[in-house]
């Protein structure tokens, strides 16, 4: 794996769930503050709850009054704002940034950081920041123009289509045959945060679903504005691998181009269970050509700062599948592994070069597997307890699940539970819980949804 530690101990040493491996700090008034953005990202309260134990001071900005990271003892102010998908919110965050004191700034979602690339040089007179520019950012953020830039590099992806209409697509749905899945060409063109419909060999609705994607896009937005090609729904090759299990890159990459670390990670259970978020992860081995083929992809489009990149594989192809050029989901797994993300962001910012260094060479090797395991634990029960009763799961695949939790309980790190900070979870689990009384409707249509085993083996046919 690409890296320039040097100086790295051999072992990791062993320490609580979500943590980072470096002393916690108090406060102190040499640190900049920093905004995290979606507070109620499993992300961004990793990224808080690392900033916060080394002592910078954590402010958190999200339209909600209530959002779990809010919560957290590591939270020293919370700042309402307009939603992030609104046209003024970059507006809305230059006015915070001129009339307060300096503070840092990282993104935390898709649309954060299209907004801070697309107004970087304002934003950096007022922030301190680590964002690359627009032009990097598009050839992420837009599927397209990352196939693209993947190709010329040597990463393969799916299979994929770019139709301007209905009537396209549903020509090259029959015309290509197979299991096809639409979906946003950017997560940024859609308001619903809906990641795509699955189009089964010889259906006949590859119009219909082409259309509801479009008809679901966010067209207000600055990014819908300034990028419509990228706003169009596009098709692509759908393998069934992707249901049990998608490789993860993640890592760090420094302005510079000359440190790069890196771990790896299968995500092996999400939901919905076809396209989903990840509800389960084990700890993989780092592939060294695949790793240094994103190093070169980094550095074709100007990327730097914290990356994840998943990956399906496919008769023994792997293909890049999304790059997230930001703050994720299982962020909190890879601090617990020694690789503290947000600590190398903040330095970067902060233009401490040295400290930056010292951090990345402090980072322990980490190319091989060593058990550890990543899980939302309530997600995962409330998963398996509303599929078994819709009959989604088998009961063995329920005890499989189970059985899997348990068995790597001292190895386990949770999506956002830690001991040292408990209230997130809770508030957590109180809002999920309120959001399922609220839209009973959309919790059954995802528990009622149809068993990946079957759908698997009809697209195996659609595909022979």
């Amino acid at each position: 794996m690409p890296s320039s530690q040097s100086s790295a101990p051999e072992t990791l040493r062993k320490i609580p769930a979500g943590q980072s491996d470096y002393p916690e700090r108090q406060p102190g008034p040499e640190l900049v503050p920093i905004l995290l953005c979606n507070a109620y990202y499993y992300g961004t309260i990793a990224a808080m709850r690392s900033l916060g134990r080394a002592g910078v001071p954590v402010v958190t900005v999200d339209p909600a009054a209530f959002a779990p990271g809010r919560f957290s003892r590591y939270c020293s102010a919370h700042v309402r704002c307009p939603p992030f998908d609104a046209p003024d919110w970059s507006d809305w965050l230059l006015a915070q940034g001129r009339g307060g004191p300096r503070r840092a700034i990282y993104a935390t979602s898709d649309e954060v950081s299209f907004s801070l690339a697309d107004r970087r040089e304002e934003l950096s007179a007022e922030f301190d920041l680590y964002q690359p520019d627009l032009g990097t950012m598009m050839r992420i953020l837009d599927k397209g123009l990352l196939a693209e830039n993947a190709h010329a590099v040597g990463i393969d992806t799916p299979e994929a289509w770019f139709p301007h209409s209905g009537d396209e697509a549903a020509r090259i749905v029959r015309n290509v045959g197979g299991a096809i899945i639409a979906k946003p060409r950017s997560q940024l063109a859609i308001r619903t945060g809906n990641k795509g419909a699955l189009i089964e060999g010889g259906a006949t609705n590859g119009r219909a679903v082409y259309d509801d994607l479009l008809r679901q896009g966010a067209h207000n937005s600055n990014f819908a504005k300034r990028f419509p090609e990228a706003t169009m729904p596009m098709l692509q090759r759908y393998h069934p691998e992707a249901m049990e299990r998608i490789y993860s890159l993640s890592g760090f990459r420094d302005i510079s181009g000359t440190q790069v670390v890196m771990r790896a990670a299968q995500k092996v259970l999400q939901q919905p269970r076809r396209i989903g978020i990840g509800l389960c992860f084990e700890e993989a081995d780092v592939i060294p050509d695949l790793a240094k083929r994103v190093v070169l992809l980094c550095e074709r489009i100007g990327y730097y700062g914290a990356f994840e990149l998943e990956f399906i594989f496919s008769q023994g192809r792997a293909m890049l599948i999304d790059f997230n050029g930001r703050f994720y989901n299982q962020l909190a797994f890879d601090i617990a592994r020694g690789m503290d993300l947000p600590r190398l962001v903040y330095a970067g910012a902060m233009g401490k070069t040295e400290e930056l260094a010292n951090l990345i060479s402090a980072i322990p090797p980490r190319d091989k597997a060593e058990g550890m395991v990543f899980c939302n634990s309530f997600g995962l029960s409330l998963t398996l307890a509303s599929q078994k009763a819709f009959g989604s799961m088998s009961a063995d695949e329920v005890s499989h699940w189970r059985e899997w939790r348990n068995a790597h309980g001292g190895s386990l790190v949770d999506a956002i539970r830690d001991a040292g900070d408990p209230r997130p979870a809770n508030v957590d689990i109180a809002q999920q819980i309120y959001r399922i009384a609220r839209h009973p409707r959309s919790f059954l249509r995802a528990a009622m949804s149809m068993n990946p085993r079957r759908l698997a083996s009809a697209a195996g046919a659609a595909e022979g």
